[in-house]
Protein backbone atom coordinates (compact mmCIF):
# COMPACT_ATOMS: atom_id res chain seq x y z
CA UNK A 1 0.00 0.00 0.00
CA UNK A 2 1.59 3.31 -1.09
CA UNK A 3 1.14 6.68 0.61
CA UNK A 4 -1.66 7.77 -1.70
CA UNK A 5 -3.61 4.58 -1.12
CA UNK A 6 -3.05 4.80 2.66
CA UNK A 7 -4.22 8.42 2.67
CA UNK A 8 -7.32 7.50 0.68
CA UNK A 9 -8.12 4.65 3.05
CA UNK A 10 -7.60 6.91 6.06
CA UNK A 11 -10.01 9.45 4.57
CA UNK A 12 -12.54 6.67 4.10
CA UNK A 13 -12.25 5.70 7.75
CA UNK A 14 -12.68 9.27 8.94
CA UNK A 15 -15.53 9.87 6.51
CA UNK A 16 -17.31 6.77 7.78
CA UNK A 17 -16.92 7.62 11.44
CA UNK A 18 -16.57 11.39 11.49
CA UNK A 19 -13.74 11.51 14.02
CA UNK A 20 -11.42 9.21 15.92
CA UNK A 21 -13.55 9.44 19.06
CA UNK A 22 -16.74 8.24 17.39
CA UNK A 23 -17.83 4.63 17.51
CA UNK A 24 -16.56 2.19 14.92
CA UNK A 25 -16.83 -1.54 14.46
CA UNK A 26 -13.48 -3.07 13.59
CA UNK A 27 -14.03 -6.23 11.55
CA UNK A 28 -11.41 -8.90 12.18
CA UNK A 29 -11.15 -12.33 10.52
CA UNK A 30 -9.73 -14.96 12.90
CA UNK A 31 -8.48 -18.52 12.54
CA UNK A 32 -9.49 -19.30 16.15
CA UNK A 33 -11.77 -22.37 16.35
CA UNK A 34 -15.25 -21.44 17.57
CA UNK A 35 -15.70 -21.67 21.37
CA UNK A 36 -12.07 -22.68 21.89
CA UNK A 37 -9.97 -21.05 24.66
CA UNK A 38 -8.39 -19.01 21.87
CA UNK A 39 -11.82 -17.79 20.72
CA UNK A 40 -12.85 -17.06 24.30
CA UNK A 41 -9.69 -15.01 24.90
CA UNK A 42 -10.21 -12.91 21.79
CA UNK A 43 -13.80 -12.22 22.88
CA UNK A 44 -12.41 -11.03 26.22
CA UNK A 45 -10.07 -8.79 24.26
CA UNK A 46 -13.05 -7.34 22.40
CA UNK A 47 -14.73 -6.58 25.72
CA UNK A 48 -11.57 -4.93 27.02
CA UNK A 49 -11.23 -2.73 23.92
CA UNK A 50 -14.85 -1.67 24.32
CA UNK A 51 -14.25 -0.82 27.99
CA UNK A 52 -11.04 1.12 27.33
CA UNK A 53 -12.57 3.14 24.49
CA UNK A 54 -15.93 3.70 26.14
CA UNK A 55 -17.53 1.73 23.32
CA UNK A 56 -15.74 3.60 20.54
CA UNK A 57 -13.64 0.56 19.45
CA UNK A 58 -15.86 -2.49 18.93
CA UNK A 59 -13.99 -5.58 17.75
CA UNK A 60 -16.12 -7.98 15.71
CA UNK A 61 -14.54 -11.34 14.88
CA UNK A 62 -15.37 -13.47 11.84
CA UNK A 63 -14.40 -17.10 11.20
CA UNK A 64 -11.64 -17.33 8.58
CA UNK A 65 -12.96 -20.74 7.48
CA UNK A 66 -16.28 -19.12 6.49
CA UNK A 67 -14.31 -16.82 4.21
CA UNK A 68 -12.44 -19.77 2.71
CA UNK A 69 -8.77 -19.32 3.58
CA UNK A 70 -6.24 -16.88 4.94
CA UNK A 71 -5.49 -15.86 1.37
CA UNK A 72 -9.18 -15.08 0.96
CA UNK A 73 -8.95 -12.89 4.06
CA UNK A 74 -6.05 -10.99 2.51
CA UNK A 75 -8.23 -10.22 -0.51
CA UNK A 76 -10.93 -8.82 1.78
CA UNK A 77 -8.39 -6.64 3.58
CA UNK A 78 -8.09 -4.69 0.33
CA UNK A 79 -10.65 -2.14 -0.74
CA UNK A 80 -12.46 -2.68 -4.03
CA UNK A 81 -11.65 0.86 -5.16
CA UNK A 82 -9.54 3.81 -3.92
CA UNK A 83 -11.06 5.69 -0.99
CA UNK A 84 -13.47 2.87 -0.12
CA UNK A 85 -13.17 1.02 3.16
CA UNK A 86 -12.13 -2.62 2.81
CA UNK A 87 -14.60 -5.37 3.86
CA UNK A 88 -12.21 -6.34 6.68
CA UNK A 89 -10.10 -4.10 8.91
CA UNK A 90 -7.68 -6.70 10.18
CA UNK A 91 -7.05 -10.34 10.95
CA UNK A 92 -5.72 -12.88 13.39
CA UNK A 93 -3.47 -14.90 11.10
CA UNK A 94 -1.37 -18.00 11.52
CA UNK A 95 2.19 -17.71 10.26
CA UNK A 96 0.87 -18.96 6.90
CA UNK A 97 -1.33 -15.89 6.61
CA UNK A 98 1.48 -13.55 7.64
CA UNK A 99 3.73 -15.20 5.05
CA UNK A 100 1.13 -14.68 2.34
CA UNK A 101 0.61 -11.05 3.41
CA UNK A 102 4.29 -10.18 3.95
CA UNK A 103 6.66 -12.88 2.65
CA UNK A 104 9.61 -10.59 3.42
CA UNK A 105 9.05 -11.39 7.13
CA UNK A 106 10.26 -14.99 6.50
CA UNK A 107 8.05 -15.99 9.43
CA UNK A 108 7.69 -19.62 8.30
CA UNK A 109 11.39 -20.11 9.00
CA UNK A 110 10.32 -20.07 12.66
CA UNK A 111 8.29 -23.23 11.98
CA UNK A 112 11.14 -25.51 10.88
CA UNK A 113 10.58 -28.78 12.82
CA UNK A 114 12.49 -29.35 16.07
CA UNK A 115 14.13 -25.92 16.06
CA UNK A 116 12.63 -25.08 19.45
CA UNK A 117 12.50 -27.21 22.60
CA UNK A 118 10.28 -25.10 24.88
CA UNK A 119 7.73 -22.30 24.75
CA UNK A 120 10.16 -20.11 26.69
CA UNK A 121 12.60 -20.41 23.79
CA UNK A 122 9.83 -19.46 21.36
CA UNK A 123 8.92 -16.38 23.40
CA UNK A 124 12.57 -15.29 23.63
CA UNK A 125 13.14 -15.52 19.88
CA UNK A 126 9.80 -13.91 19.02
CA UNK A 127 10.60 -10.91 21.21
CA UNK A 128 13.97 -10.54 19.49
CA UNK A 129 12.65 -10.72 15.91
CA UNK A 130 9.23 -9.09 16.30
CA UNK A 131 10.57 -5.72 15.13
CA UNK A 132 11.58 -7.21 11.77
CA UNK A 133 8.20 -8.89 11.37
CA UNK A 134 6.47 -5.63 12.32
CA UNK A 135 8.44 -3.73 9.67
CA UNK A 136 7.53 -6.22 6.92
CA UNK A 137 3.84 -6.07 7.90
CA UNK A 138 3.87 -2.26 8.13
CA UNK A 139 5.33 -2.04 4.63
CA UNK A 140 2.07 -3.66 3.45
CA UNK A 141 -0.05 -1.04 5.21
CA UNK A 142 -0.86 -2.85 8.47
CA UNK A 143 0.13 -2.67 12.13
CA UNK A 144 1.24 -5.81 13.97
CA UNK A 145 -0.34 -5.55 17.41
CA UNK A 146 0.74 -8.94 18.71
CA UNK A 147 2.54 -12.10 17.68
CA UNK A 148 2.35 -15.16 19.94
CA UNK A 149 2.18 -18.94 20.07
CA UNK A 150 -1.11 -20.81 20.41
CA UNK A 151 0.12 -24.39 20.47
CA UNK A 152 2.52 -26.93 19.05
CA UNK A 153 2.01 -29.12 16.01
CA UNK A 154 1.26 -32.83 16.53
CA UNK A 155 0.57 -35.54 13.97
CA UNK A 156 -2.81 -37.29 14.27
CA UNK A 157 -3.24 -40.40 12.12
CA UNK A 158 -5.59 -43.25 11.26
CA UNK A 159 -3.00 -45.87 12.23
CA UNK A 160 -0.17 -45.99 14.77
CA UNK A 161 3.01 -44.15 13.81
CA UNK A 162 6.24 -44.73 15.72
CA UNK A 163 8.90 -44.06 13.11
CA UNK A 164 9.70 -41.28 10.62
CA UNK A 165 9.61 -43.83 7.80
CA UNK A 166 6.04 -44.80 8.67
CA UNK A 167 4.92 -41.17 8.85
CA UNK A 168 6.43 -40.41 5.45
CA UNK A 169 4.50 -43.33 3.99
CA UNK A 170 1.15 -41.73 4.90
CA UNK A 171 -0.80 -39.12 2.96
CA UNK A 172 -1.15 -36.04 5.15
CA UNK A 173 -3.06 -32.75 5.27
CA UNK A 174 -2.31 -29.59 7.21
CA UNK A 175 -5.15 -28.64 9.56
CA UNK A 176 -5.56 -24.88 9.84
CA UNK A 177 -1.96 -24.35 8.84
CA UNK A 178 -1.50 -25.01 5.15
CA UNK A 179 -0.26 -23.37 1.99
CA UNK A 180 1.00 -24.69 -1.35
CA UNK A 181 4.46 -23.28 -0.62
CA UNK A 182 4.77 -24.88 2.83
CA UNK A 183 3.41 -28.13 1.42
CA UNK A 184 6.16 -28.01 -1.23
CA UNK A 185 8.78 -27.48 1.49
CA UNK A 186 7.55 -30.55 3.39
CA UNK A 187 7.57 -32.57 0.18
CA UNK A 188 11.22 -31.62 -0.22
CA UNK A 189 11.83 -33.46 3.06
CA UNK A 190 9.94 -36.54 1.83
CA UNK A 191 6.45 -36.04 3.25
CA UNK A 192 3.32 -36.84 1.24
CA UNK A 193 1.35 -33.69 2.01
CA UNK A 194 -1.78 -32.71 0.06
CA UNK A 195 -3.35 -29.27 -0.30
CA UNK A 196 -6.94 -29.60 0.88
CA UNK A 197 -9.22 -26.58 1.58
CA UNK A 198 -9.98 -26.14 5.28
CA UNK A 199 -13.70 -26.70 4.80
CA UNK A 200 -13.04 -29.99 2.97
CA UNK A 201 -10.57 -31.65 5.36
CA UNK A 202 -13.16 -33.30 7.65
CA UNK A 203 -14.98 -34.85 4.69
CA UNK A 204 -11.69 -35.96 3.13
CA UNK A 205 -10.51 -37.64 6.33
CA UNK A 206 -13.73 -39.63 6.62
CA UNK A 207 -13.66 -40.87 3.03
CA UNK A 208 -12.05 -44.31 2.37
CA UNK A 209 -9.55 -42.82 -0.08
CA UNK A 210 -8.87 -39.71 1.97
CA UNK A 211 -5.73 -38.56 3.72
CA UNK A 212 -4.41 -40.71 6.55
CA UNK A 213 -3.24 -38.00 8.89
CA UNK A 214 -3.34 -34.33 9.82
CA UNK A 215 -0.68 -31.90 11.02
CA UNK A 216 -2.28 -29.49 13.56
CA UNK A 217 -2.30 -28.15 17.11
CA UNK A 218 -4.34 -30.34 19.53
CA UNK A 219 -6.91 -27.58 20.13
CA UNK A 220 -7.66 -27.44 16.41
CA UNK A 221 -7.74 -31.23 15.98
CA UNK A 222 -10.23 -31.54 18.83
CA UNK A 223 -12.39 -28.51 17.93
CA UNK A 224 -12.78 -29.70 14.32
CA UNK A 225 -13.46 -33.29 15.48
CA UNK A 226 -10.68 -34.68 13.30
CA UNK A 227 -9.83 -36.94 16.25
CA UNK A 228 -13.10 -38.85 15.79
CA UNK A 229 -11.58 -40.41 12.66
CA UNK A 230 -7.86 -40.03 13.39
CA UNK A 231 -7.57 -42.34 16.39
CA UNK A 232 -3.83 -42.10 16.98
CA UNK A 233 -1.65 -39.13 17.91
CA UNK A 234 2.14 -39.08 17.92
CA UNK A 235 2.90 -37.61 21.35
CA UNK A 236 5.74 -35.46 20.11
CA UNK A 237 5.52 -31.65 19.70
CA UNK A 238 7.00 -30.83 16.31
CA UNK A 239 7.06 -27.04 16.07
CA UNK A 240 5.18 -24.05 17.49
CA UNK A 241 2.33 -22.34 15.67
CA UNK A 242 2.26 -18.56 15.82
CA UNK A 243 -0.59 -16.18 15.36
CA UNK A 244 -0.39 -12.50 14.58
CA UNK A 245 -3.03 -9.84 15.19
CA UNK A 246 -2.92 -7.09 12.56
CA UNK A 247 -5.11 -4.08 11.76
CA UNK A 248 -4.92 -1.63 8.90
CA UNK A 249 -2.83 1.47 9.53
CA UNK A 250 -5.71 3.89 8.74
CA UNK A 251 -7.99 2.22 11.30
CA UNK A 252 -5.26 2.10 13.96
CA UNK A 253 -4.25 5.69 13.30
CA UNK A 254 -7.87 6.81 13.67
CA UNK A 255 -7.48 6.35 17.45
CA UNK A 256 -5.73 8.92 19.61
CA UNK A 257 -2.30 8.05 21.01
CA UNK A 258 -3.60 7.43 24.59
CA UNK A 259 -6.21 5.01 23.23
CA UNK A 260 -3.63 3.21 21.12
CA UNK A 261 -1.36 2.71 24.13
CA UNK A 262 -4.14 1.18 26.21
CA UNK A 263 -5.55 -0.92 23.38
CA UNK A 264 -2.09 -2.29 22.63
CA UNK A 265 -1.51 -3.14 26.29
CA UNK A 266 -4.77 -5.12 26.26
CA UNK A 267 -3.41 -7.14 23.31
CA UNK A 268 -0.12 -7.72 25.16
CA UNK A 269 -2.09 -8.94 28.18
CA UNK A 270 -3.85 -11.53 25.99
CA UNK A 271 -0.46 -12.44 24.56
CA UNK A 272 0.87 -13.16 28.06
CA UNK A 273 -2.20 -15.25 28.88
CA UNK A 274 -1.71 -17.38 25.79
CA UNK A 275 1.99 -17.82 26.45
CA UNK A 276 1.42 -18.93 30.04
CA UNK A 277 -1.33 -21.42 29.24
CA UNK A 278 0.00 -22.79 25.92
CA UNK A 279 1.58 -26.02 27.21
CA UNK A 280 -1.34 -26.65 29.58
CA UNK A 281 -3.81 -26.13 26.71
CA UNK A 282 -2.00 -28.62 24.44
CA UNK A 283 -2.00 -31.21 27.21
CA UNK A 284 -5.67 -30.52 27.98
CA UNK A 285 -6.76 -31.27 24.43
CA UNK A 286 -4.47 -34.28 24.10
CA UNK A 287 -6.07 -35.64 27.29
CA UNK A 288 -9.59 -34.99 25.95
CA UNK A 289 -8.73 -36.88 22.78
CA UNK A 290 -7.32 -39.73 24.84
CA UNK A 291 -10.50 -39.84 26.94
CA UNK A 292 -12.50 -40.19 23.72
CA UNK A 293 -10.50 -43.28 22.77
CA UNK A 294 -7.55 -41.81 20.88
CA UNK A 295 -4.27 -43.65 21.50
CA UNK A 296 -1.26 -41.49 22.34
CA UNK A 297 1.96 -42.98 20.96
CA UNK A 298 4.69 -41.85 23.36
CA UNK A 299 8.14 -42.38 21.79
CA UNK A 300 10.72 -44.43 23.67
CA UNK A 301 14.16 -42.92 24.22
CA UNK A 302 15.47 -44.75 21.15
CA UNK A 303 12.47 -43.68 19.05
CA UNK A 304 12.86 -40.07 20.20
CA UNK A 305 16.50 -40.08 19.13
CA UNK A 306 15.45 -41.40 15.70
CA UNK A 307 12.79 -38.69 15.37
CA UNK A 308 15.25 -35.95 16.34
CA UNK A 309 17.80 -37.22 13.83
CA UNK A 310 15.19 -37.44 11.09
CA UNK A 311 13.70 -33.99 11.75
CA UNK A 312 17.15 -32.39 11.89
CA UNK A 313 17.96 -33.90 8.49
CA UNK A 314 14.53 -32.92 7.16
CA UNK A 315 15.02 -29.32 8.31
CA UNK A 316 18.27 -29.14 6.38
CA UNK A 317 16.59 -30.55 3.26
CA UNK A 318 13.87 -27.92 3.54
CA UNK A 319 16.45 -25.15 3.92
CA UNK A 320 18.64 -26.48 1.11
CA UNK A 321 15.71 -26.93 -1.27
CA UNK A 322 14.37 -24.31 -3.63
CA UNK A 323 11.88 -23.04 -1.03
CA UNK A 324 11.47 -19.27 -1.04
CA UNK A 325 9.45 -19.42 2.18
CA UNK A 326 12.48 -20.42 4.27
CA UNK A 327 15.38 -18.03 4.71
CA UNK A 328 18.81 -19.42 5.58
CA UNK A 329 20.13 -16.17 7.04
CA UNK A 330 17.08 -15.81 9.27
CA UNK A 331 17.41 -19.44 10.36
CA UNK A 332 21.04 -18.84 11.37
CA UNK A 333 19.88 -15.85 13.40
CA UNK A 334 17.24 -17.99 15.13
CA UNK A 335 19.88 -20.61 16.02
CA UNK A 336 22.19 -17.88 17.37
CA UNK A 337 19.38 -16.50 19.56
CA UNK A 338 18.61 -20.00 20.83
CA UNK A 339 22.27 -20.61 21.65
CA UNK A 340 22.28 -17.31 23.55
CA UNK A 341 19.11 -18.20 25.46
CA UNK A 342 20.29 -21.71 26.33
CA UNK A 343 23.64 -20.42 27.57
CA UNK A 344 21.88 -17.86 29.78
CA UNK A 345 19.48 -20.48 31.14
CA UNK A 346 21.81 -23.45 31.51
CA UNK A 347 20.43 -25.30 28.50
CA UNK A 348 23.66 -25.76 26.60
Amino acid sequence: MNRAQAAGAALAVFAAFGAAAQKQTIKIASVAPNRSPWDIEQRKLAQEWARISGGDAMLQFFDTQAIGSENGVIQKLRSARPGQRAPLDGAVFTCIGIHELAPEAHILTLCVPFTFKTQAEVDYVLEAVSGDIQKAVQNKGYVLLGCFGVGWIYFSTKEPVRTPEKLKDLRLAMGGFGSPEFTAALKTAGYKVENIPLDKISQNIRSPGGVQGVYAIPMYTYATKYHETLRYVLDLPICPVFTAFIVSEPVWDSFSAPYRTQLLEAVKKSERVFSSMQQETDEHYLALMEQSGVTRAVPTAAELAAWEKSFTEDAQKMLDGNNAILDRAFYRRILALLAEYRKQNGGG
